[in-house]
């Protein structure tokens, strides 16, 4: 019995393995590119400290974001279309895929001299983080792009 449910998990991881095979070989280079321009894309920025806490998120044309620990209250809004098109236009110009690799410029982070914060994009079924920097002080990489999202945040932040 147990020999014929070993040979049924084989036959059917083995036929797992080459759907999967035959799927990631089927993905054109182009179409990885043309992800970032998709509705289902996912920009996440987490800046925290024992006295801050910030969560932005960018999925299709909605920001929502909240300074809440526990996550419940978060504010969302409609990004107007050029600011949309000009964050996608920064993301396009890098390669997410190196964001797991990139330096942070500083580590003050490390004994709660700045905030904590990382950079997350989601793309379909694939994600792409960086390690953790200084808020405030981002890879250069990603500079532009960490403004861009703190700048559209702003845009709505009323005091």
């Amino acid at each position: 019995m147990k020999l014929i449910v070993c040979f049924l998990i084989m036959l059917v991881s083995v036929k797992d393995c080459n759907n999967k095979t035959e799927t990631s070989n089927a993905v054109a280079p182009e179409q990885s590119e043309m992800r970032m321009t998709q509705k289902d894309m996912k920009v996440s920025y987490r800046a925290s400290t024992r006295g801050f806490f910030q969560v932005i998120e960018i999925v299709g044309d909605s920001i929502s974001y909240t300074n809440d620990y526990n996550l419940k209250d978060f504010k969302t809004f409609a990004i107007p279309s050029e600011e949309k098109q000009a964050l996608q236009t920064l993301l396009s110009e890098i390669d997410i895929k190196e964001l797991p690799n990139l330096k942070p410029p500083s580590k003050t982070h490390q004994y709660d001299a700045a905030p904590a914060a990382f950079l997350k994009v989601n793309t379909g079924d694939e994600e792409f983080m960086t390690p953790t920097f200084d808020h405030g002080k981002p890879p250069k990489m990603i500079s532009d792009i960490v403004e861009k999202i703190l700048s559209i945040k702003t845009m709505f932040d009323k005091p």
